[in-house]
């Protein structure tokens, strides 16, 4: 049986389990931290189409849907040797104090470098998104990638 990878990491937010779902699911949100254009359709089976800064794009769909509370993304990343390969991205949110934990847990993965690819983007944009909720500062620059 062939090894798989899963990347877990968890973030606090100031903001409350409304606001950080939002950052996950609303367009206008994920261009201010991850995107630079994205469609979504908020429910289960619902559509979406991301596209990043220099033209690489994303259209899959959702496989759950809590409001507030959780949405997973069916993820189909092609590889660098042309290769697609399917993963499932899975936010759950739980509120702490007046602020929240989310959890990411990115599941899937065959090919250890697109694991290790995949987990170090997440810290990059989730610590974006923490930035952009917490003190409305888009960290990105265009020199990143």
């Amino acid at each position: 049986m062939a090894t798989r990878f899963v990347a877990k990491q968890r973030y606090h937010f100031a903001a409350p389990p409304a606001k950080v779902f939002c950052g996950l699911t609303e367009p206008k949100i994920l261009v201010r931290w991850f995107l630079s254009e994205a469609n979504v359709a908020p429910r289960v089976r619902g559509a979406f189409s991301f596209t990043w800064s220099g033209g690489y794009q994303m259209d899959s769909s959702i496989f759950r849907f809590e409001e507030n509370r959780a949405v997973g993304f069916l993820w189909l990343d092609t590889l660098p040797n042309g290769r697609l390969a399917k993963t499932r991205v899975l936010f759950v949110l739980t509120k702490k104090g007046t602020g929240t934990v989310l959890a990411l847990q990115h599941s899937g993965f065959r090919d250890p470098a697109h694991f290790a690819e995949c987990s170090a983007r997440w810290a990059y944009f989730l610590t974006n998104l923490k930035s952009v909720l917490d003190h409305g500062t888009d960290l990105r620059s265009p020199l990143d990638w």
